[in-house]
């Protein structure tokens, strides 16, 4: 019996530790933080942990474009709505990054008007999508000009799409907004810093036109919008009020349902610095702010009302109290009706200084292909020099990347980048192991051992221990990390009886989450195109300003450490393959102990994947990523950490997960790498 049968042989139950241990680290500074709010008796000391706060969400985007370059708006059409126009308009939020957007213009309004902006939620329609439609029209029939601003990946803005075949390579939207996002969190930033830019640069616009007034410009949108919403209310200061709706709750409450998000809607570091949401209210205070809730949402309702009376206790600082409030509608997750007469009433209030008396009807529609700005629905193929996400990335990886001086690191300022990039608490190696063995058994004449042990406290790993056929006693023992660990062990017996040929000892170990401590999934996503469980984890991990992937690392450690407390170890040898290759190459970074190191599948560098669009997103995602990492290091560069052990380098991929040709290993793994110890070189394997 080589595999662990259910609940580690029956001693522990383990499905849930990753989950627990992210959500009891959470709850000890969601603690912290309500004693240090619970501490703020002025408006000064609620303003200086507000700037602390919103200088942490910046540098966790990313932050922002310096330069507000030429907008080069148009209005490429105008629609004819009775008691409102809607013009057509196109905007650069960058040079040729272009942007669309609805005017909504009422007609018999004296100028200036109030205006309103209104970003949307997670449908690929857009501005065209109905609900929204119905928002607009309802604030334009009230006397506010509305500008309605395609997202990223919705509306006329798909980021990957093909002008040709007139079809979408990535989406919908919530995976094109991932799969944008990821490589920038390699680079420490966030796509937020997009949706936030481009929005900001609409209000630039806004403040340009005669039919506006720039003192009374408000704000709104629901789901993915409410999330932009409360982005921008902590970002941008020129709005006078606004309603984020089916969104605001309090991320210890959304910790809980086990539900992922996009990648725009994570912010690094938040679970202990902040943002959380009643931290994006109270960047408004005492601006007035209403948020939006529905009695039937996946968003806590509970969140909603908890983040409204935390952001209450700030407002009474002020003397506002009641210019934070909370509107629920029985409904499920949408803008609904009620939601919206909600919101223009709100406007009405603050911006117009009306009685707060509208009632909602049913407002006429248009199809989406009305709105469009461009002549076929799509930027991409209206401008063909227009950039996309994918081409400011690569700017950003270019302008700000430390990776070009990387290569010149030693050795030791290296594996420092390493543990701070990864979070790992190195002085967790000093506590003692005590390793249990569940069962021992021969097996095909080898013996063998079924082993776990705490690798932190109530963190359980696993390992099998197999031991050669001969009585000779080994000389080495490997430590092989498999993508599906201990479970694998059946399908893996040629690879693992080629290393007991050669007299070695082998344990195969499980980090934690895997094989035969598997994470019990905590929603019912089975893959990482639909934001599966380890996503959603791994998304917990970086709001707590870790990474899964840095916990990982921890683990190989750790059983490194333990292998160190045997008798029989010898030298110590470490294998991975596939994402599991990445954690031990890491792991070897840190440790100088691993006396010979194999790595197959390994993915060639972060940087090469940042540069292809259509990387391989099932393979890598944040499996193998941590927020940051090319701010400080690529993979090659972690080659000069390995000399002068002998090191194996069997079939590297680039970032389709193909294997690399020699010429292209040369270039991206060898000359990355920068100079390396005279005579010493990984030996490549190609097949």
């Amino acid at each position: 019996m080589l595999t662990f049968s259910p609940f580690v042989d029956g001693y522990y139950d383990t499905a849930d530790q990753v989950a627990h241990d992210l959500r009891r680290r959470a709850e000890a500074h969601f603690r912290r933080q309500e004693k240090e709010k619970a501490g703020l008796r002025s408006v000064r000391s609620f303003e200086a942990r507000r700037e602390r706060v919103r200088a942490h969400f910046l540098d966790a985007i990313g932050g922002l474009p310096e330069k507000r370059t030429p907008l080069r708006a148009q209005v490429t059409g105008t629609l004819d709505r009775g008691s409102f126009l809607i013009e057509k308009i196109v905007y650069q939020s960058l040079p040729e990054f272009y942007v669309t957007a609805a005017l909504y213009r009422p007609r018999f309004v004296a100028a200036p008007a109030p205006a309103v902006v209104f970003v949307h939620g997670h449908s690929d329609l857009g501005k065209g999508y109905a609900n929204y439609q119905a928002v607009c029209s309802d604030l334009a029939r009230n006397g506010f000009v509305v500008l309605a601003v395609d997202p990223l990946g919705q509306g006329e803005r798909y980021q990957y799409f093909d002008p040709a075949t007139r079809r979408r390579t990535v989406g919908p939207c919530t995976i094109e907004h991932t799969h944008a996002g990821l490589p920038l969190i390699l680079q420490g930033a966030s796509i937020a810093r997009h949706f936030i830019w481009d929005v900001i640069r609409g209000v630039d616009y806004l403040e340009r036109r005669p039919e506006v007034d720039a003192a009374r410009i408000g704000l709104t949108g629901n789901s993915g919008g409410g999330t932009q919403t409360s982005l921008l209310m902590m970002s941008e200061p020129r709005f006078a009020a606004a309603v984020p709706c089916t969104f605001v709750m309090t991320l210890e409450s959304y910790l809980k349902t086990g539900q992922p998000q996009d990648a725009e809607q994570i912010v690094r570091g938040c679970m202990v610095h902040g943002p959380d949401h009643d931290d994006f209210l109270t960047a408004m205070a005492p601006k007035p702010v209403l948020v939006g809730a529905v009695a039937s949402d996946y968003f806590p309702i509970e969140g909603s009302i908890e983040a409204v009376r935390r952001a209450r206790r700030v407002y009474r600082l002020y003397g506002s109290e009641k210019k934070v409030d909370i509107a629920i509608d029985a409904s499920r997750h949408e803008y609904s009706p009620g939601l919206r007469q909600a919101c223009v009433n709100w406007f009405l209030r603050h911006l117009m200084s009306r009685k707060p008396d509208f009632v909602t009807g049913k407002p006429e529609i248009l199809p989406e292909s009305e709105l469009w700005a461009t002549p076929a629905g799509q930027v991409l193929a209206a401008f063909p020099r227009s950039r996309t996400v994918y081409d400011l990335g690569l700017e950003n990886l270019r302008q700000n990347s430390r990776t070009a001086h990387s290569g010149r690191r030693s050795p030791a300022s290296l594996r420092q980048a390493v543990v701070r990039i990864l979070g790992i608490e190195t002085e967790k190696r000093r506590s003692p192991i005590f390793a249990r063995t569940t069962h021992e058994s021969v097996v095909d004449g080898c013996p063998v051992e079924k082993i776990f042990f705490f690798s932190e406290p109530d963190i359980i790993v696993t390992g099998v221990m197999i031991h050669p056929r001969s009585a000779e006693p080994p000389s080495q023992t490997d430590l092989v990390l498999l993508p599906e660990g201990t479970q694998a062990i059946p399908a893996e017996t040629a690879r693992l009886e080629a290393l007991l040929r050669r007299k070695h000892r082998v344990f195969v170990f499980d980090v934690r989450g895997v094989g035969a401590v598997e994470a019990r999934p905590v929603n019912p996503a089975r893959n990482a195109d639909s934001f599966d469980s380890e996503f959603k984890m791994a998304c917990d991990a970086m709001m707590l300003g870790i990474s899964l992937l840095g916990l990982r690392t921890f683990d190989v450690l750790r059983a490194y450490d333990y292998l160190k407390t045997r008798s029989d170890s010898g030298r110590i040898g470490l294998y991975g393959r596939g994402n599991t290759a990445v954690l031990g190459l890491l792991a070897a970074a840190i440790e100088p102990g691993f006396a010979e190191l194999a790595f197959e599948d390994l993915l060639v560098s972060y940087r090469h994947l940042c540069e292809t669009r259509d990387y391989n997103r099932k393979l890598y995602n944040l499996r193998t990523m941590a927020w940051g990492i090319l701010r400080e290091f690529d993979l090659p560069h972690l080659l000069a950490c390995l000399p002068p052990r002998p090191t194996w380098l069997i079939r590297p991929r680039d970032a389709h997960g193909e294997p690399l040709a020699a010429s292209e290993y040369r270039k991206e793994m060898l000359q990355a790498a920068g100079p390396l110890p005279r005579g010493w070189r990984p030996r490549r394997v190609p097949v």
